[in-house]
């Protein structure tokens, strides 16, 4: 079971990722529930040690494309539909971005990618339907809930979709 963190817990061996984030919610005075936990490296695992069903998490996948790298946003039980993005994307060749180019840009290692990478941001439609969503901070050891209308309003105009 997670532990929940007191403001003086959550500042100690934050990540570069981790502290950009905080430092964001705070700014914006968005209530969050933040946690630490067993380190996590996949969504099932995540939604094990929340304790929460799959598909209330969220899964950042990072991709790459001829013209820039993109962050798709989905649930986490559900799969990424990689033609409909590239569709949207107009374009035939999209990849995940590698670990070194999640490191540039995410700022943290696979697996923990989050919602706040400033590029361009694909959130999937189907999100809408939750409430919260949870998602892990730049950190395989700590996790985050927030409304999704919170969410929104602090990720830089994503574009929503049917993206799974």
């Amino acid at each position: 079971m997670p532990s929940f963190l007191n403001q003086h817990s959550l500042l100690k061996n934050m990540s570069i990722a981790e502290k950009k984030i905080m430092k964001i919610l705070k700014q914006n005075n968005i209530e969050v529930e933040v946690y630490e936990h067993e380190p996590v490296y996949t969504c099932e695992q995540a939604a094990r040690v929340r304790g929460v069903a799959p598909n209330e998490g969220i899964k950042c996948l990072l991709l790459k494309s001829e013209r820039g790298f993109v962050l798709a946003i989905t649930r986490g039980d559900l799969r990424l539909n990689l033609k409909k993005l590239a569709k949207l994307e107009n374009t035939k060749k999209l990849r995940f971005a590698n670990e070194d180019e999640i490191e540039k840009i995410a700022e943290c290692q696979k697996g923990c990618v989050h919602p706040f990478c400033n590029v361009k941001t694909y959130f999937d439609s189907i999100l809408l339907s939750n409430e919260t969503i949870e998602f892990n901070p730049g950190s395989h050891t700590k996790s985050v809930r927030i409304r999704i209308r919170d969410l929104l309003k602090l990720l830089n105009k994503p574009i929503i979709e049917h993206i799974s």
